[in-house]
């Protein structure tokens, strides 16, 4: 019920956005209420499996636009993918820095805060490490929240684009039935350890239901719900924060963020001039947030998602993959520290 309830409220924040002619509204505008809200100490709340399920259906709509052209296109793309490594890297470090050296965190707390990689898996392994999870989940949480808002003004603003929100008219009723198979590209890229696997799965099925030139096209009304579930999530993520801890993280976050978004710029621009990827594909595939965000944005503004989507998945396997070395070192760094501090006892 509390899932309803919170999406009730996400669909009355989308509706005002829409009715104000804000950029991308169905995602925007849950997102500002819903975190009004939670900060309020109101309860809302979005069921993760459900939030996964609709990550699902945006995987899967993206998938309807692959082709068969699109496979040998992806091998001409490595280069954006090293720079899309050595942006995530600059990055990392930077704000490691911001984190460590100016809010005064530890190492642990500090790199965590840092990495743009999937919020909840960020949080548990900060916290397995002895890291603030409090701090690591605001931070993360801003990030994402800040990412996306600040995003979506600069292509609403930017000259020659524009933000289109789907309608509710567009595709048929029948092709309903194909969402069924979300569930079932989940469970298989589950199954196969693929990152990310709630939306790669039905991103891939759909992708080969494509190439086989099977025609989907999925109701408008469909991607709005998606929009607003996943606007009303994030901004769920807020409750149970008080104020003056928020306070305490947001200035921090804010300017990781900003460095984060200006090294994405940079790195965009370098992009644009080595590989001839426009600039507005390049900057939305080095931007610090989630992968089903970005390509959301990237659909309104008429930008090929799946290179968007394909950049970021990327990054968050090779982060995933990184892990476990990123975390030995960590636990190395800690260990010699204390062995620092005893020494000098």
């Amino acid at each position: 019920m509390k899932t309803l309830y919170t999406l009730l409220l996400g669909t009355l924040g989308g509706w005002a956005a829409w009715w104000l002619g804000l950029p991308l509204p169905w995602m925007l505008g849950p997102l500002l209420l819903v975190t009004c809200l939670a900060l309020k100490g109101i309860p809302v709340q979005v069921n993760r499996q459900a939030n996964r399920f609709f990550l699902g259906v945006l995987g899967f709509w993206l998938g309807t636009g692959f082709e068969a052209g699109l496979l040998s296109e992806l091998l001409t793309w490595y280069p954006s993918v090293l720079l899309m490594l050595l942006s995530v890297l600059c990055t990392l470090l930077l704000n490691t820095w911001v984190f460590k050296r100016l809010a005064g965190l530890d190492t642990v707390t500090s790199v965590f805060s840092s990495l743009p990689g999937t919020m909840n898996a960020v949080v548990i392994q900060g916290d397995r490490l002895g890291g603030d999870a409090r701090w690591i989940a605001i931070a993360q949480t801003l990030r994402i929240a800040l990412v996306v808002i600040s995003t979506s003004m600069i292509f609403y603003f930017m000259p020659g684009q524009a933000l289109a929100s789907p309608t509710i008219e567009t595709g048929g009723w029948t092709d309903l039935f194909w969402i069924l198979l979300v569930p079932v590209g989940w469970w298989t890229a589950k199954q196969l350890r693929l990152p990310m696997a709630e939306f790669l799965g039905p991103l891939l099925v759909s992708a080969l239901l494509s190439v086989t030139l099977v025609q989907i096209e999925l109701p408008g009304w469909v991607m709005i719900v998606t929009f607003v579930v996943l606007g009303s999530s994030i901004g769920s993520r807020f409750f149970g924060t008080a104020l003056s801890a928020l306070l305490k993280v947001s200035g921090y976050a804010v300017l990781a963020t900003t460095l984060g978004m200006l090294m994405a710029a940079l790195f965009a621009a370098l992009t644009w001039k080595l590989t001839g990827i426009p600039l507005s594909h390049a900057f939305l595939s080095l931007v610090p947030g989630g992968v089903g965000e970005m390509a959301l944005i990237a659909t309104a503004a008429g930008i090929d998602p799946l290179y968007i989507a394909y950049i970021h998945l990327i990054r968050l396997f090779v982060l995933i993959m990184s892990a476990p070395l990123l975390s030995q070192l960590l636990v190395r760094h800690q260990r010699k520290q204390d062995r620092d501090q005893q020494s000098t006892r």
